[in-house]
């Protein structure tokens, strides 16, 4: 994809409404700074009853290329838990706690020639690209960590439906971390649906996007193989199943940029497969690391056969 200009007074205009778009975060307490390959957001947001909510948001890239506040344009905003357009986009047994009810948007702009240096048809692409997936942390002392924590990391695409993307739970007060291979919105929701429910729900996930990315037939055998051993192993020893995932993420990076696309830009017209099941296999990695000894009966007879 690429942006058409057709007159000088479109791009004024173009630029006008992104650069107003991007000046509204400013008002809502958004700042955003980028060193290297790491972009920090620090947010403030105050309701309408005096009540502030504050957040970081880091969020650290591989090999990024055009990173700055601009190309990344980060914006925060308050949603009502007890909404049902928010909640409707969340998993069932799911919800946004009033203690934060932050949603944080990233939504790179595909307006090159806007970032660029030098004159009019000239200079460097600014547009946003990385590779593989990124890791991103929320930060927030609204909400209090401990070990069985339910709280989950959320992302969704603009207006969609939000999944569960925790890589790790930790202190202080409670960061949320996740990784994903592209944007755009982000909650903190409280989980109470049955781990191991969500951990088989994982697993299709992941399945489905082995079917679908582009592949050659054996790795996707190959791969499809590995999965299949997590799913039959997680029932009998979840230290196995884990060792099995391990080998399934080390096998995809190993052919990331080679025989598995990896690359996110924010054209948007490109596929970023080792992205999406690196980030998939970790945020599972991350359920079944929280599984109990003995599972119940329901995940039993809710396991599905495996592709392969």
């Amino acid at each position: 994809m690429t942006v058409v200009r057709t007159g000088r007074g479109w791009a004024l205009a173009w630029a006008s409404v992104l650069f107003m778009a991007l000046a509204s975060s400013a008002w809502a307490q958004v700042t955003v700074t980028v060193d290297g390959d790491t972009a920090i957001a620090e947010i403030s947001l105050t309701d309408s009853g005096g009540t502030t909510y504050d957040a970081e948001v880091t969020i650290i890239f591989d090999t990024p290329q055009n990173l700055s506040p601009q190309s990344l344009n980060l914006t925060a905003e308050l949603v009502d838990p007890s909404d049902g357009t928010i909640g409707g986009r969340l998993p069932s047994g799911t919800s946004i706690s009033p203690e934060f009810p932050m949603m944080i948007t990233v939504e790179p702009p595909d307006v090159a020639w806007l970032f660029a240096s030098g004159f009019d048809g000239g200079g460097t692409e600014g547009i946003l690209e990385f590779l593989n997936n990124y890791q991103i942390e929320v930060h927030t002392h609204r909400l209090e960590y401990t070990s069985d924590s339910t709280y989950r990391l959320m992302k969704a695409p603009v207006g969609g439906a939000f999944d569960d993307i925790t890589s790790e739970l930790a202190a202080g007060s409670m960061r949320a971390r996740g990784r994903g291979p592209a944007f755009s919105q982000f909650v903190i929701a409280d989980d109470q649906r049955v781990e191991c429910l969500v951990a088989l729900g994982k697993i299709l996930s992941l399945d489905t996007k082995i079917l679908s990315a582009i592949l050659s037939d054996a790795l996707r055998l190959d791969l499809l193989r590995l999965l299949g051993k997590v799913q039959a192993l997680i029932f009998i020893d979840v230290g196995a199943a884990l060792a099995a995932l391990d080998d399934f993420i080390d096998e995809v990076n190993a052919n990331a940029g080679t025989e598995i696309a990896n690359v996110w830009t924010a054209r948007r017209d490109v596929v970023n497969d080792a992205g999406e099941m690196v980030s998939e296999a970790e945020t599972l990695r991350f359920t079944m690391q929280r599984l109990p000894p003995i599972l119940p009966l329901v995940c039993l007879q809710n396991n599905p056969r495996p592709s392969n």
